[in-house]
C-alpha cells in the first residue's frame, strides 16, 4: 500500500487537527455554536472567507487574494506539521470587512506546505495574542465556518526528488519483528539511496527507527534494523535519495525541504508504504 502526504490527505487531516475542544465566545459579530469541538469565533459563510492560490513556490512573502472577516482580524501561517499547525512563520493584520492582495512575509520556512488561518483580533488591538500552547483560553482564536476552522493549505517549497514510473518502489510485507529487524521485499531507487523506517505518528511518520542504505537499482530482502525502542503497530517505510554527503543520511524532520536526503516521488506520490507489525 502506497501512501503520500497529498493536498487532498492534507486538508482531510487538518479538518481533523484543528478541532480542539474548547469553550467558544459569543462576541457581538460572530455566531455560536452547540458543537463542543469548535473551539474559536463561529462565523457565517457570509461573514469570514479566505482565498488564495494553493500553490506559490519559493515565495518569501505569501499573497492572500482575499478575506473577509467580521471583525479586525490576523492572517496567521504556520508550518505544516503533520497536518497541524505548527510554529508560526507569517502574520499579518487586516481591518474588518474586506481585504484584497495581502502580502504576509514568511520567516523560517522548514516545510513545504503552511497553514493559513484566520484569527480575531480580540485583545488589544494590533497586539496578536494567541499561544499555541494555551490556544483554547487565547483571546484571538481563529473563526470557524460551518464548525470548521477557516484555514488552507498552500504549497510554498519543492519537497522530494522526483523518479520515473518504474525507477523507485518499495514493497514490504506485514510481519514479526520481535527479532529487532524489518525486511524489505523490495527496494527500487533511480540512485544510490537509503530505506528509512519511521513510527506511525497519528497517520503520518513520525520518529525514524531504521535506516539502511541501498544502491541503485533493485534491493531484495534487505535487513533493516530497528532502534531498540517501544514500535507503534504500524510503520512507515520510504525511499530517500543519498544526495548529500555519500553514506551520510541528511534529512531532518523538523527541516525537511532544507534537507539534502529527500524521499523519491512517483506521480507527485512519496514512494513510501505503511506496514503492519507484531
Amino acid at each position: 500500500m502506497k501512501t503520500a502526504l497529498t493536498r487532498t490527505a492534507l486538508a482531510a487531516i487538518l479538518a481533523g487537527a484543528l478541532a480542539l475542544a474548547g469553550c467558544v465566545a459569543n462576541p457581538a459579530d460572530t455566531e455560536t455554536s452547540d458543537n463542543p469541538d469548535v473551539w474559536g469565533y463561529v462565523a457565517s459563510a457570509d461573514a469570514a472567507q479566505l482565498k488564495l492560490a494553493e500553490e506559490q513556490l519559493d515565495v518569501d512573502t505569501l499573497v492572500v487574494d482575499r478575506v473577509l472577516a467580521p471583525g479586525d482580524a490576523w492572517i496567521v501561517v504556520h508550518l505544516d506539521d503533520n497536518g497541524k499547525p505548527g510554529m508560526r512563520v507569517g502574520l499579518a493584520h487586516v481591518d474588518k470587512g474586506e481585504s484584497t492582495d495581502v502580502e504576509v512575509e514568511l520567516e523560517g520556512v522548514t516545510t513545504a506546505n503552511v497553514i493559513v488561518a484566520v484569527h480575531a483580533d480580540r485583545a488589544e488591538a494590533g497586539e496578536f495574542d494567541f499561544d499555541m500552547m494555551n490556544a483554547k483560553m487565547s483571546p484571538d482564536r481563529p473563526y470557524f465556518v460551518d464548525e470548521k476552522e477557516l484555514a488552507k493549505v498552500v504549497t510554498v517549497r519543492e519537497f522530494g526528488v522526483k523518479a520515473e514510473d518504474g525507477t523507485a518502489a518499495i514493497e514490504v510485507a506485514d510481519q514479526d519483528v520481535s527479532t529487532g529487524t524489518l525486511t524489505v521485499d523490495r527496494a527500487l531507487a533511480p540512485t544510490d539511496g537509503w530505506i528509512v523506517v519511521h513510527l506511525d505518528d497519528e497517520g503520518a511518520p513520525g520518529q525514524r527507527v531504521g535506516l539502511l542504505r541501498i544502491p541503485a537499482g533493485e534491493s531484495l530482502a534487505s535487513i533493516v534494523e530497528l532502534y531498540p525502542i517501544p514500535l507503534t503497530e504500524t510503520l512507515f517505510v520510504a525511499v530517500h535519495a543519498d544526495r548529500g554527503e555519500a553514506g551520510l543520511f541528511e534529512f531532518d524532520m523538523m527541516d525537511k525541504i532544507n534537507s539534502a536526503d529527500q524521499p523519491f516521488f512517483v506521480d507527485g506520490e512519496e514512494v513510501a508504504t505503511a506496514v503492519n507489525i507484531k
